[in-house]
C-alpha cells in the first residue's frame, strides 16, 4: 500500500500498474494526536465516565450518558435546563444539540443509543453516522391536548447557523465556508410497504429557529392531524439530523419529497410501487454520488468497477427473482438544494448492470454488493483531470417496479458505495536530453568530436516502471529525419537512458537536432520532447600561439600550487570553443 487519504486507499500491482479504491464517504481519518490513520468505527461505546462516543469518528462523535432527571411531561421539559445531548466536532467548529430536561442511561446497540422515555410516551434516539448523526424522538402513543411542539437548543461556538429557504439549517465558519448542514425534519409513522420498504405515510415537521446568545434553538412542531389521524401508527418518527459537509458528497431525490435526503443512510432509485397521496404520482427516485477523483487524473485507467450495498431490491414476482436492470450516467453535480423538480442534469448513460441482491424473499440474493463496469466513465474522468467527478444512478424502465433498489449511502455506517479503479500512468516527457562526448553545451547546444556519438536523456515513470526511449534525428538545415529512430535498453525510472548513433548517419560539420519518447512496455507518451541540437566536430583546433600569465609566469614562481591565477590564450583561428575553470 502506497498512498492513502480520507477517501481513497492504493496499491501497487506486480505487473507496475496501480489499483485505487475510492469510497463515496470517509474510510478513515488522521488521528490528531498521534497523526496515525485510524479506520472509521461509527460504533457506540460507553465511556468510563459513563457519557458514549463512536469508538473512530472522524469528527469525534460524542452522546451524553445519564444525566439528571427526566421531566415529567413534554411541556414541564421546556422550562427544564438544557443537557448536552450529542456533539459533532471539536473547538470552533462543534454543533451541540440539547435536550430540555434529564436522560436517563442511554441502551446502546450498535450505532444507536436509546434514551427510553427521555419524556413520558417519548424515546430520545440518536444513531451516529459515518460523516454526522440522525436524531430522532419516536412518540409511542398519541400526544395529549397539549400536542407535541419541543425545543431543542442547538450550540455552534464558531459557528453561524442560519435557516434555508428549504426549511434547512446550513452552517458557516468565520470565513463562511460551509462546514455541516441539518436537512428539514420529516416524521413517519411505523407504517412499511413490504414491497419498496419505505415508510410509506409521511408528513413534514414545521422547524423555527430563534437565535440565542451562544446558538440557536430549534422549535419543532410535528403535524398535529397527522399525530391525531386514526391511521396513524404509532411509533411515529421524528427526523432532523445533522452531517460534515466535505469534498465528497451523495443524495438521492425523490417524486413527492420536498426536503433535503443527503444526510440519509441510504441511497434509492426506480420506482417503489408506491404513489404519493396528494397528485398519485410514482415515488420514483434517482440517486447522485460525487467523487474526489484527484488520485486517478491524467491516468489511463484499464479498469473501473462501481460497487454498491444492495440491502433491498423490488424484484421478487411471488414466484422467481429475476435480477434486474439499473444504468449508471454521467451527471452533473448534485447539492443540499437538489431536489426532484430540481435535480442535477443528466448527461449521458454510461453503464449498466443487471446485478440485484437485498431481497428478503430471494434466499439466493442476500444483501451484498452489485457492480457496474464505469470504465468508459472514470477514464473521461482521468483525462478531463477532474478533483471532482458525479454520477446519476437510475432504473432504465421507471414503470417497472422490480428495479427498485435501495442502497448504502456515503453516511452508512458500514460499506459506502465505492468505486475500484486500476490504472497506469504514461512516463513523463524526457527532461535531460544530451549529447556527446565530450556532453559540453555552449548556449543550450553541443558540439560532439565523433561521428557516432552517444545521445541520452533521463525519463520518469510515475508508477516506477522500467522504460526505454526512441530517439529520433534530423537534419537541422534540411528539417528531414535521418537514419533510423533508435531505441535505448531498459532502464529503471530515472536513470539515464542512452543510445549510440550507428556510422553512416552523420556528417562533420554538420548540425543536427534529436529528440525523444519514452515507453514505459505498456504506454507512450502523446508526442515528442523539445528538440535538442548538436553540431559534428571531428577536427581538434589549432593549437593557440601562445599562453602567458603574471600570476605563472614560465621563468619564475610567483603563485603556489592550487592558487587562483590569470592566463592570457591567443587562439590561432575561430575554430574553438572556451571551456573553464581550470586548477593549477
Amino acid at each position: 500500500m502506497s498512498e492513502r487519504t480520507e477517501t481513497s486507499t492504493t496499491w501497487a500491482n506486480k505487473d507496475g500498474s496501480l489499483t485505487t479504491e475510492l469510497a463515496a464517504g470517509p474510510v478513515r481519518f488522521k488521528d490528531e494526536l498521534s497523526g496515525d490513520w485510524r479506520d472509521v468505527d461509527v460504533e457506540l461505546a460507553e465511556l468510563g465516565d459513563g457519557s458514549v462516543a463512536a469508538k473512530a469518528h472522524p469528527l469525534g462523535l460524542r452522546l451524553a450518558g445519564k444525566s439528571g432527571t427526566p421531566a415529567r411531561s413534554l411541556k414541564a421539559a421546556q422550562s427544564e435546563p438544557a443537557t448536552d445531548l450529542v456533539t459533532l466536532g471539536q473547538g470552533d467548529g462543534a454543533i451541540t444539540l440539547q435536550w430540555r430536561g434529564g436522560l436517563p442511561a442511554p441502551a446502546i446497540d450498535g450505532t444507536r443509543a436509546t434514551y427510553e422515555n427521555a419524556v413520558p410516551g417519548a424515546d430520545v434516539v440518536v444513531e451516529s453516522t459515518r460523516m454526522g448523526f440522525e436524531q430522532f424522538v419516536e412518540v409511542k402513543e398519541k400526544p395529549g391536548k397539549d400536542g407535541f411542539s419541543y425545543t431543542l437548543p442547538l450550540r455552534t461556538k464558531g459557528l453561524k447557523a442560519e435557516q434555508q429557504p428549504d426549511g434547512s439549517v446550513l452552517f458557516t465558519d468565520k470565513k463562511s465556508k460551509k462546514t455541516a448542514v441539518m436537512p428539514a425534519p420529516v416524521m413517519w409513522d411505523a407504517t412499511v410497504d413490504p414491497a419498496s420498504g419505505e415508510h410509506t405515510r409521511r408528513a413534514a415537521v414545521a422547524m423555527k429557529i430563534v437565535k440565542v446568545k451562544d446558538g440557536v434553538d430549534l422549535v419543532l412542531t410535528p403535524d398535529a392531524k397527522f399525530l391525531a389521524n386514526p391511521a396513524t401508527k404509532y411509533p411515529v418518527t421524528v427526523d432532523p439530523s445533522a452531517s460534515s459537509l466535505s469534498n465528497v458528497f451523495d443524495t438521492y431525490v425523490q417524486q413527492g419529497e420536498t426536503v433535503d435526503w443527503s444526510n440519509d443512510v441510504e441511497l434509492d432509485l426506480g420506482n417503489p410501487g408506491t404513489k404519493n397521496d396528494a397528485d398519485g404520482t410514482p415515488r420514483t427516485a434517482h440517486s447522485f454520488i460525487s467523487w474526489n477523483t484527484t488520485p486517478i487524473s491524467d491516468a489511463l485507467v484499464m479498469d473501473a468497477k462501481l460497487s454498491l450495498w444492495n440491502f433491498h431490491s423490488g424484484n421478487y414476482t411471488g414466484t422467481s427473482c429475476p435480477n434486474q436492470s439499473w444504468s449508471v450516467w454521467s451527471a452533473g453535480a448534485a447539492s443540499t438544494s437538489s431536489r426532484w423538480t430540481a435535480e442535477p442534469a443528466w448527461i449521458a448513460e454510461k453503464a449498466t448492470s443487471t446485478e440485484t441482491r437485498g431481497n428478503a424473499s430471494c434466499t439466493s440474493q442476500p444483501d451484498g454488493w452489485i457492480n457496474a463496469d464505469v470504465t468508459t466513465m472514470v477514464q473521461e474522468w482521468a483525462s478531463a483531470k477532474a478533483a471532482k467527478s458525479h454520477m446519476g444512478l437510475r432504473a432504465p424502465d421507471e414503470d417497472n417496479t422490480g428495479q427498485w433498489k435501495r442502497v448504502n449511502s456515503a453516511n452508512a455506517a458500514s460499506n459506502p458505495p465505492k468505486l475500484t479503479v486500476t490504472y497506469n500512468y504514461r512516463p513523463r516527457t524526457g527532461t535531460k536530453q544530451e549529447a556527446g562526448p565530450p556532453f559540453f553545451s555552449y548556449s543550450g547546444a553541443y558540439v560532439v568530436n565523433t561521428l557516432t556519438p552517444t545521445l541520452r536523456d533521463t525519463f520518469v515513470d510515475p508508477n516506477g516502471d522500467k522504460v526505454n526511449g526512441t530517439f529520433q534525428i534530423f537534419d537541422s538545415a534540411t528539417n528531414a529525419q535521418v537514419g533510423n529512430v533508435i531505441v535505448s535498453p531498459w532502464v529503471n525510472s530515472g536513470q539515464v537512458a542512452s543510445v549510440t548513433v550507428p556510422a553512416g548517419v552523420l556528417a562533420n560539420g554538420k548540425t543536427y537536432k534529436f529528440r525523444t519518447s519514452p515507453y514505459d512496455g505498456t504506454h507512450y507518451i502523446t508526442g515528442w520532447s523539445e528538440w535538442k541540437t548538436f553540431t559534428v566536430d571531428t577536427l581538434p583546433p589549432v593549437a593557440p600561439t601562445g599562453i602567458t600569465s603574471t600570476d605563472y609566469p614560465s621563468t619564475s614562481w610567483v603563485k603556489g600550487a592550487g592558487q587562483a591565477g590569470t592566463f592570457t590564450v591567443t587562439p590561432t583561428g575561430t575554430d574553438h570553443n572556451w571551456l573553464g575553470p581550470w586548477t593549477a
